[in-house]
Parts: C-alpha cells; sequence; structure tokens
C-alpha cells in the first residue's frame, strides 16, 4: 500500500486532474489560472523556463518527460489522460477527441501499448469505470508524486497492485482508504494561489473551514468565570485564558466572517477579564503591552467604534527599554496602534523603535530574536524579521516619519524592501520558540513564545507585494498544511499540542494568500 501523497504532490495531482479534460495537457489550456500557478512552481519547470522554454512549453516537457519515467502502466494512463502524445507514432488515435474518447481508445489498445513499453507483466485492462476512478487517480498520483521529487511515485508503481493483476487480492484495485482520507484534507494544500476569494474558493476548502470552526466551537470550555478558549485545544485542556479566548475569536471571525450569536457569552468573558489594567499571560503577574496588544486587536476586529483609549494608555504605559529590545513585542503592539489608528504618536515612536531593532547582515537590516547589550553575533531570525514587515506593512500608510530619534528619517519602504528581499530566498521553515525575560524586583518573568514561521513567512511575503505563486511562498503554504492535522481538524505543534493561536495564524495566512490572488500587485498595507 502506498502512502498518502504529500500536501504539494497532492495540490500537483489535483492540478492535472483539471487539465485532462477536452483534449489534455495543451499550451491553450495554460494562459493562467490555478494548474498554472501550481505547476509553475516545480524545480523542473523552472529549470526548463531558464533555458530558453516558454512557461506553457517547460510544463508540458516536464510533465511528458516525468510521466514517461513511470512504471508502464502508469505511464501509459497518464499519457492518455493528459494527451502527451508519448506514443503519438503507434498509435495516433489515442490523441484525438475527448477525454472520454481517449479512454475507449486505451482500452481498445490497451495490450498493444504495454507490448510498445516492452511491459513484461501486461495487465488485464480494467473496467471502464475503475479506469476512470481508480486506475487514473493512482497513475496521476504517480506523476504529481515524481514530479515534486517526493519520492513516492516508485512506492506507487510497485507497491499498488494494479486493478485486475491475476492473483492481486480483491481489494488492491481500490485506492487506500488512508490515501483517500489525505487527499480529501490535502486538496486544500495545493498552494497560495490556488485559494481564491470566498466567491471563488473551492468548494472543499468551503467546507474544511466550516469543519474547523466546528471543532473550534466543541473546543470551547466553561468555568465559574464563563465560556472561553484554552490554549491547548485537546479536549479536557484547562483552563480558558484571555489570550487564548482572543485568539479563538478572531480565527472565528475569518472563518465565518461574522459574529455568530452563539458566541457572544464568549466576547463577553473576555471583556470581563480586563480588571482594569489589561490582559496577561497566564505566567505574568502583571497586564503587559503583548498580551493587551492582541486581544485589543480582536477587540477592535468586533467593535471597530468602541472607545478603547484606557486599554491604549495601558499598553503605551507599559513600553519600557526592555519592550524595545523584543521585536516580538514591538511588533504585537505596532499591529494593535497602526490597526486602531487612534494613537499615531504611538505608531511612530514604535515605527522607529522597531527600525531601529535590525542588525546588519551582509548587505540587509534584518531582525534578530532580540537585540539587548552583551549579545554575541545573534543570528537573523525568519519569524521576527517576518513578524517586523507584517508590521510595518501595515503601519507604513498610517506613520507620517516625524518620529525618528536623531539621524536620517527612517525609510519604512526602503527597509520593507529590503527585508522581503531576504526573505523570499529564506528556505528553513522551523518553527522556533523564544523566551521573554522580565527582570522585576521578585526575580525573572518567563513567558514562552512560540512562532509559526511558515505562517509568517507567508503573511510578510504576500504584505510585502510577492505573488502567491512566487517557490517560497508555496513552499511555505505547503509546510503549514504539513502541520495540519486532518483527524483533530486543527493545527499541531511538534510536541502533539494544538494550540490555539497556531490555528489562527494559520487561517489568516490561507485568507492573507487567497486575497492576493485577487489583488496581486495591491495588496492592503503592502508597499
Amino acid at each position: 500500500m502506498s502512502e498518502p501523497l504529500d500536501p504539494r504532490a497532492a495540490g500537483v495531482a489535483s492540478a492535472l486532474k483539471s487539465l485532462r479534460a477536452r483534449a489534455g495537457l495543451q499550451e491553450s489550456r495554460l494562459a493562467g489560472g490555478m494548474a498554472l500557478d501550481t505547476l509553475t512552481g516545480l524545480d523542473s519547470v523552472r529549470h526548463l523556463v531558464t533555458s530558453g522554454k516558454s512557461v506553457p512549453q517547460a510544463i508540458i516537457q516536464a510533465v511528458s518527460d516525468a510521466a514517461a519515467a513511470l512504471e508502464p502502466t502508469y505511464s501509459i494512463v497518464a499519457d492518455a489522460s493528459l494527451g502527451l502524445r508519448l506514443s503519438a507514432d503507434d498509435v495516433p488515435e489515442l490523441y484525438t477527441g475527448d477525454l472520454s474518447t481517449r479512454r475507449k481508445v486505451l482500452l481498445r489498445n490497451w495490450d498493444r501499448l504495454h507490448e510498445l513499453r516492452a511491459a513484461t507483466v501486461v495487465e488485464r485492462p480494467p473496467a471502464p469505470r475503475a479506469l476512470r476512478i481508480e486506475v487514473e487517480e493512482a497513475a496521476l498520483g504517480a506523476l504529481a508524486a515524481a514530479l515534486t521529487g517526493s519520492g513516492q511515485s516508485r512506492a506507487v508503481s510497485q507497491q499498488q497492485p494494479a486493478p485486475n493483476r491475476p492473483g492481486a487480492p480483491a481489494e488492491a484495485a481500490a485506492p487506500p482508504r488512508q490515501a483517500e482520507k489525505a487527499a480529501h484534507s490535502w486538496q486544500v494544500a495545493r498552494n497560495g494561489a490556488e485559494l481564491r476569494p470566498a466567491g471563488n474558493r473551492p468548494q472543499l476548502l468551503l467546507g474544511e473551514f466550516q469543519r474547523i470552526a466546528g471543532i473550534l466551537r466543541y473546543s470551547l470550555i466553561t468555568d465559574p468565570d464563563g465560556t472561553g478558549w484554552p490554549q491547548d485545544l485537546r479536549k479536557g485542556s484547562k483552563p480558558a485564558t484571555p489570550l487564548s479566548t482572543s485568539y479563538g475569536l478572531k480565527a472565528m471571525l475569518m472563518l465565518e466572517g461574522y459574529l455568530a450569536s452563539d458566541l457572544i457569552p464568549v466576547v463577553n468573558y473576555l471583556k470581563r477579564q480586563d480588571k482594569g489594567g489589561g490582559y496577561s499571560a497566564r505566567s505574568q503577574h502583571a497586564p503587559r503591552p503583548e498580551g493587551i496588544a492582541d486581544v485589543l486587536r480582536t477587540l477592535h476586529r468586533l467593535d471597530g467604534a468602541a472607545d478603547y483609549s484606557a486599554l491604549i494608555a495601558r499598553m503605551k504605559k507599559g513600553l519600557t527599554n526592555f519592550e524595545r529590545t523584543r521585536p516580538f513585542i514591538l511588533t504585537s503592539v505596532l499591529e494593535a496602534s497602526a490597526q486602531i489608528g487612534a494613537d499615531a504618536e504611538l505608531t511612530g515612536a514604535l515605527v522607529t523603535d522597531l527600525l531601529a531593532a535590525r542588525q546588519s547582515y551582509g548587505d540587509h537590516l534584518l531582525w534578530p530574536e532580540k537585540v539587548e547589550d552583551g549579545l554575541v553575533a545573534p543570528v537573523p531570525s525568519i519569524a521576527h524579521t517576518a513578524r517586523a514587515v507584517y508590521a510595518l506593512a501595515q503601519a507604513q500608510g498610517i506613520w507620517s516619519g516625524g518620529h525618528e530619534r536623531g539621524g536620517r528619517e527612517p525609510d519604512v519602504g526602503e527597509a520593507l524592501a529590503d527585508a522581503v528581499a531576504w526573505l523570499a530566498e529564506q528556505h528553513d521553515l522551523g518553527n522556533v520558540t523564544e523566551v521573554i525575560d522580565r527582570q522585576l524586583a521578585g526575580g525573572v518573568e518567563p513567558v514562552y513564545v512560540r512562532h509559526f514561521t511558515a505562517a509568517w513567512l507567508v503573511k510578510a511575503l504576500v504584505r510585502g507585494g510577492i505573488p502567491a505563486s512566487h517557490p517560497t511562498v508555496v513552499a511555505a503554504m505547503a509546510r503549514i498544511w504539513r502541520a495540519y492535522s486532518p483527524e483533530a481538524g486543527l493545527w499541531r505543534w511538534r510536541n502533539g499540542e494544538l494550540p490555539v493561536w497556531m490555528t489562527m495564524d494559520a487561517i489568516d495566512a490561507l485568507q492573507l494568500a487567497s486575497l492576493s490572488t485577487m489583488l496581486p500587485h495591491e495588496v492592503p498595507g503592502g508597499p
């Protein structure tokens, strides 16, 4: 039994299936759309383009070369399905007419086509329905695995018995149930360019989002203070916290587009957690700027006309020299300040502080995890640079540039262009954890912060004007879906937990990539 296709291969398989209709894979059908964006990101296609081929020519050649290298049955079926003309000299009638005609010609010439490939074992031709539903599915899956280099094409061709092979077990003709389930879940992972706005988004993605929303509702817990979300969404995890409830509400707003009436008690719970000083993580002794900022962004999305001046003032008061050494804190507060737009002075000061937190790395100015004195050669952080790009892009249209602290006025556009160019070349998408270790009178107050690097990279690059079809965005989107648990319907951290903020970050990145396909050169907040 073959292993399920990985997310990227599943996306390529879906694109190939969409191209098999009518005359098959033809240049005229590659003028644009989702399939083009998916296949353009393949390494073999990019290599052919750099050698002088047009994009449609490169796609057809790359697909044809990969199909020719498959084991005979899958090669023959993929060839006929997509009209690749691998046997045009010997069976020209195979490539006339539409897909249904090609299938009929294929079945009539089944033995002959295998003999031309010098197949050592020729299976009986499958029934027409089995060819359409089962064999083509397996062949195009093997072809997609070969194109993406996932290493699964050989497993498919060697381990999965062909339909109706003498002596094969009866269930061999049916695709593995695990693969079917994975294919259902991973169809939504094709790449950023295939995620369309609500009106055009594939029905499967809508269905998956509805399922995620239902699971988030099921994960709500009730305690004496009210109903909210815990940090870890596994069943039985406790307690509900203000920050986790804020993340859950934001995710639900993105998934459903409005505040459902059954979530009003959750909003009331969140508001009651402000005891007059703001919001904080469970391990913090008092409200901190980053916690207030996280909740503020959600409250503002729930009610953009409310007065948040008290929370803004508390957040502003909590900004000390320590916070200016932590890009994570600066970006969190800057996002909130820019979103609410009520304090231009605060936004400007945060922009200046964030730009000052960059370090020089060769030809680039980038953000490390922290910038306190005494650090020895801190490396640039993809997650923190991505967070900074996202926050600065959001603030760019608000800040007037009048809050610099000496020297040349900081150029936000220049900083964004530099950081985006560096991010677009990065391939290390591993998640990272940092410790916010405040020195207080009673000792150190540690807070562990985890960053979903792939989600932030997608958000930063798309906000920075990079199209969702760019290879780095495609790779990051695949990484996002690799962290998705189809069984749980949520995103999982590497230790098996299901953090609510991780699901929120994933949904945020998916929706932003979806929007970018509609406005590829005018991303809101972009430079």
